[in-house]
């Protein structure tokens, strides 16, 4: 390796791997292992994608925006993803800015036409959300209190350098921080290898967040040779899949 990427490594990892040893005495995890989320409602690529995950013994949580689009044929493929292990978690009616929408209409007007519908329709169909993932990640302190009420954790995405926001020790989280797989998030492929020794090492659960696999004209996707070399990884350092729910607050 050469000395100036030598010391580029050591200087992002030594204070990422000190901010990576967390603890919590009241909540400690199980085992260390891996949160893959995907959102949206890319339910037929998913779908696609489900013997793949099964036959590599994998779970993930996706977190569905605009259910009410979704046909019936993929609301049933959706009810099969989630009979497979998966959890199936909310994400807005319309995948709107939150804070934004807040600013400009109000919490009740917030509840009444980007929370509630979909979700009784979720709840009608079978499903039950327990865990909600923000649109674009855009979030505030105020929308944060507003949504801890319904649902029992938040996902938001880390934009940060600090990697290590992507690990969790407990298992009674309320904001979670999700590092990108698509290719969107230009993330190099050891930076998640990394992270998942980090994990393995520390007693810590790494959340992930992709939208697509695979296919799709956009960026927003995640490549099949990226997600595979994650989950192999995983694998190989004997950690475990958990879905969200297991990683938040009771």
């Amino acid at each position: 390796m050469p000395a100036l990427k030598l010391v580029f490594c050591l200087l992002i990892f030594f204070p990422l791997m000190q901010s990576c040893r967390k603890t919590d005495k009241n909540g400690t995890l199980r085992e260390p292992g891996i949160a893959l989320t995907f959102d949206d409602n890319y339910v037929d690529n998913w779908y696609r994608y489900l013997p793949l995950l099964d036959s590599l013994s994998v779970r993930a949580t996706f977190y569905i925006s605009n259910y009410h689009n979704l046909t019936a044929i993929q609301v049933q493929k959706l009810k099969t993803i989630e009979a497979h292990g998966n959890e199936i978690g909310y994400h807005t009616t319309h995948h709107i800015n939150i804070p934004k929408y807040l600013e400009e209409y109000g919490a009740n007007r917030l509840f009444s036409e980007e929370i509630e519908p979909d979700l009784k329709k979720m709840k009608q169909d079978g499903f039950n959300p327990r865990v909600f993932a923000y649109p674009y990640g855009a979030h505030t302190t105020a929308s944060n209190n507003l949504l801890l009420q319904p649902f029992k954790s938040l996902r938001l995405l880390n934009g940060s350098p600090n990697w290590a926001k992507s690990l969790t020790a407990s298992s009674n989280e309320t904001i979670l921080y999700g590092m990108e797989m698509d290719n969107s998030g230009n993330k190099k492929e050891w930076m998640y290898e990394e992270l998942i020794h980090s994990a393995q090492e520390n007693g810590n659960c790494l959340v992930v967040v992709g939208h697509r696999i695979e296919n799709g004209n956009t960026n927003l996707k995640v490549p099949l040779v990226r997600l595979l070399r994650i989950i192999k990884k995983v694998k190989e350092l004997n950690m475990k899949f958990y879905t969200v729910s297991e990683i938040s607050a009771k």
